[in-house]
């Protein structure tokens, strides 16, 4: 997971100018004990339309590498045409209103790329994190990431902590924060969105590595204008409501692996679903899709399904989208070759039809498709035969 969602976030900072790029680091003296800066170069070279939440390793990582720094701030243009950007990670308050004055001091007036906090502590002990009242409303923030905190579920609103950001912040995310129960709008005792629209130039939310379990059909009811990518990746998501991605016209990626669904609807999305590109379904429970899942959705070019436990693969839904796809990955379920792949054999052998022989298959210019299907031998002490989707042929189906 980490490869793609690195690489999602180099596009985004791709996209901002270089003239618009974050303030230089604050001196060590200004940020005290409490944070650390750091310059991180992205090459232009590196081009990708996946969204991420970090470029930043966990905490544990970190220490054992090498960290990319300058000892004075760069020039904005590089001759290996990359660009630098500012990375604040607070990680060592000891209070609140320690980390509240180094954001209200070190960060005055400045527009810092990518702010990182981590282990924020609590108010008294044993209770949830909410941050400081409006602490951040003299710094400008492109990117949010709060690590390794027990945050309150009302983290967004409460107090305003993200007040100032409207014109600025591209990115929120909560990693590894022990959010737990429904994804709601607004409702008491669960975790809630309000507050998101607030940030219309918000671009991805990513709640990954929490406790999630059910994802209302209010969530995200009211989204920020620009939201286009939504990160829930590692939960214990189990129930999807109907309707709860309708509301994001710009939705592009969705990354929901790593949970526990055995069921997922078209329903949730909105139809047409015009800009969704990317839908990562990997390491949960699926044993069917439904026969609409992918009508209405032109844009789409990437599905992950990987690690499921899909038994068949019909042509609903699987015909309708599958010339346009650019990637997909089935790997890891228990799909067999029979008659429900039939309509697979003339996208990878148009001239069957009219030959006497089956040609060979051939795969679509510019696809990228991972899986595989399973023949029974029905001859004792023998395994199944796995064919490769992509050269499948009419001998290898069991009808």
């Amino acid at each position: 997971m980490f490869p793609v969602l690195v690489a999602a976030f180099l596009s985004l900072l791709l996209r901002v100018p270089s003239c618009s790029a974050g303030d230089p680091c604050p001196t060590k003296m200004e940020l005290g004990n409490t944070c650390t800066c750091n310059y991180v170069r992205i090459t232009r070279e590196f081009t990708s339309t996946l969204p991420t939440p970090s470029l930043v390793q966990m905490e544990e990582e970190r220490n054992m590498l090498t960290p990319n720094t300058t000892v004075s701030p760069p020039t904005r243009k590089e001759k290996d045409g990359g660009i630098m950007y500012t990375e604040v990670i607070c990680n060592k308050a000891r209070t609140l209103t320690e980390l509240e004055e180094t954001a209200l001091t070190a960060l005055h007036r400045k527009l810092i790329d990518k702010l990182i906090v981590s282990q924020v502590p609590s108010v008294k002990e044993h209770t949830l994190v909410n941050l400081p009242v409006r602490w951040l409303r003299n710094t400008r923030i492109r990117q949010l990431e709060i690590r390794d905190t027990l945050l309150a579920g009302d983290f967004i609103s409460q107090g305003i902590p993200l007040d100032g950001q409207a014109d600025t912040m591209l990115w929120l995310s909560a990693y590894r924060c022990n959010l737990f129960g429904a994804l709601t709008y607004e409702d008491l005792g669960t975790v809630n969105t309000r507050g998101l629209n607030q940030l219309p130039h918000l671009e991805g939310v990513d709640l990954s590595f929490n406790h999630l379990t059910v994802i209302r059909a209010t969530a995200f009811r009211v989204p920020p204008a620009n939201l286009s990518t939504i990160l829930l990746p590692n939960n214990s998501i189990t129930v999807i409501e109907s309707a709860s991605f309708q509301y994001i016209p710009m939705l592009k990626c969705i990354d929901l692996s790593h949970n526990l669904l055995n069921s997922v609807a078209r329903a949730m999305f909105a139809s047409p679903a015009r800009y969704l590109e990317n839908i990562n379904l990997s390491w949960n429970y699926l044993r069917v899709l439904p026969a609409d899942f992918f009508v209405n959705m032109p844009s789409l070019k990437i599905v992950s399904l990987n690690k499921n436990f899909l038994y068949t693969m019909p042509g609903q839904p699987w015909a309708v989208v599958f010339k346009q796809l650019t990637f997909l990955d089935l790997t890891g379920n228990f799909i067999d070759c029979d008659c429900n792949l039939l309509w697979l054999l003339p996208i990878l052998s148009p001239a069957a039809a009219n030959a006497t022989s089956t040609p060979a298959p051939k795969p679509l210019p510019g696809q990228d498709i991972r899986g595989s299907c399973s023949q029974n031998t029905q001859m004792p002490g023998h395994y199944a035969i796995e064919h490769r989707l992509t050269t499948l042929t009419r001998k290898d189906l069991m009808c």
